[in-house]
């Protein structure tokens, strides 16, 4: 949000050379990757002891996802056809059809107000193939594949540089996103964890050092083979974050991970992604000249969308996602019958008897 709300920004208080936007966007790849092989993990345990049905489980999932991501999704894309927002109205097949990514491979161009859907695309791109993977693959070749779906991708970007594809092209296909994915979901399948040490602090060092290193190749010539080393630097490095988080914190980090506003944040996370873009839009297009310094100072502009933005993912949270998630939660205890203890990414419960955890209540990834 803050890389999106400070494009085009004079005087912004932020280097160019941080790329917030597409480093949050790595992360959101490798915790997408990790929540739903986790999920599939434990649905893939049910069914090799004969509790459910390879149909059941595979049609749950899907109508599982479409629940989660649909109605919100669809609800801003409504509302920018309506509003006749930057350049829905002329790509409006590609959005609800859910292939924005591929559009914009195409025309080479970022469009306004629907660009930031590629991410969500790849993502669910890349769910139509993975729980097939994940439920009807042997075991003993499992890590094996996810492994080498990793360097599918990273022998995908290679092949851009190789043949001067064109960066977005690269960016925004799902291949170049499959490492990323696949880091995330090899954590999921073997279940790791990182179990507090002492040497605690030489893990934050080196993911640390991973993510500098990361950044200083992302503003290095991107047609040049080391620049394909930024998204497996950065996934490495979440995947040690993530692997360490889903053990749980104590003392003050753990207070400061359960602040009931940082919760509350991370639980609406999908649509304060969803609509952020549409806030902006909307203001600086309506705006009424004697109020526009609140989004031309920088600090103010952050301040003003990201609250407008809180307030419509809060709103959309409790009267639209909230309870369609009731919903499916009905439907799959329906299903699948009850959940078993542990299974808490089928059921998108939060436990945490020790210390905060990464639930799969995360706003998008349940």
């Amino acid at each position: 949000m803050v890389d999106h709300f400070s494009a085009d920004v004079p005087n912004f208080p932020l280097p160019d050379w941080i790329h917030l936007g597409a480093t949050g966007v790595r992360l959101f790849l490798v915790l997408s990757g990790y929540f739903i092989t986790a999920s599939l993990r434990r649905a893939r345990d049910r069914m090799d002891v004969g509790e459910l049905s390879a149909g059941k489980t595979i049609g749950a999932f899907y109508w599982r996802r479409f629940l989660r991501i649909g109605p919100a999704y669809f609800v801003f894309a409504a509302i920018a056809l309506l509003l006749n927002l930057g350049a829905i109205r002329h790509n409006w097949p590609w959005v609800f059809t859910g292939t924005v990514n591929w559009m914009i491979a195409w025309k080479n161009q970022w469009p306004l107000t629907i660009s930031h859907l590629w991410s969500i695309c790849v993502q669910e791109q890349f769910y139509l193939l993975w729980p097939l993977l994940i439920l009807l693959l042997p075991r003993r070749w499992m890590l094996s594949a996810i492994i080498a779906v990793a360097f599918a991708g990273i022998g995908f970007r290679i092949g851009c540089v190789i043949f001067s594809a064109p960066i977005i092209a690269r960016w925004v296909l799902p291949f170049g996103s499959l490492d990323s994915l696949a880091a995330g979901a090899a954590l999921g399948w073997c279940g790791g964890r990182l179990r507090a040490s002492r040497g605690g602090w030489l893990l934050a060092l080196l993911c640390l050092s991973m993510l500098t290193v990361a950044a200083v190749l992302r503003n290095s010539d991107p047609t040049k083979l080391k620049s394909v080393l930024v998204e497996p630097l950065e996934a490495g490095a979440f995947v040690i974050l993530v692997a360490r988080t889903a053990t749980g914190f104590d003392g003050n980090i753990a207070r400061f991970l359960s602040n009931a506003g940082l919760v509350f944040a991370g639980r609406i996370s999908y649509g304060l992604y969803i609509y952020h873009i549409l806030v902006a839009m909307v203001f600086d297009r309506w705006l009424p000249s004697q109020m526009r310094f609140l989004i031309t100072i920088p600090s103010l502009r952050l301040v003003v969308f990201g609250i407008v933005t809180l307030f419509i993912a809060t709103l959309s949270w409790r009267l639209l996602e909230q309870p369609i998630n009731r919903l499916r939660g009905e439907k799959t205890r329906r299903t699948l019958g009850p959940i078993p203890d542990g299974n808490w990414e089928l059921e998108g419960v939060t436990r945490s008897p020790r210390a905060p955890r990464l639930e799969n209540e995360l706003g998008v990834w349940s």
